[in-house]
């Protein structure tokens, strides 16, 4: 199992209205918006890395998503 922590960069005034839709996908365990260089913190798992990427891919192309940073957990 892949676990991951992915950082999201959104517009302003949209960061709740992501996550609330973000939180329904299977694969998120956990989602939080933060303050700070973030404004979304979304913990994710996969059963390996091709899903794990798809994920991201699919993050980086909705619009109102301007960037994105992914940490994959060690264990």
């Amino acid at each position: 199992m892949i676990r991951a922590y992915l950082l999201l960069i959104t517009k302003p005034g949209v960061e709740s209205r992501i996550a609330s839709k973000l939180i329904n996908i299977k694969e998120v365990k956990d989602i939080e918006v933060v303050y700070g260089d973030y404004d979304i913190v979304i913990k994710v798992e996969f059963p390996n890395m091709d899903e794990l990427s798809a994920f991201i891919k699919k993050l980086r192309a909705i619009k109102n998503i301007k960037n994105t940073s992914t940490m994959i957990a060690m264990q």
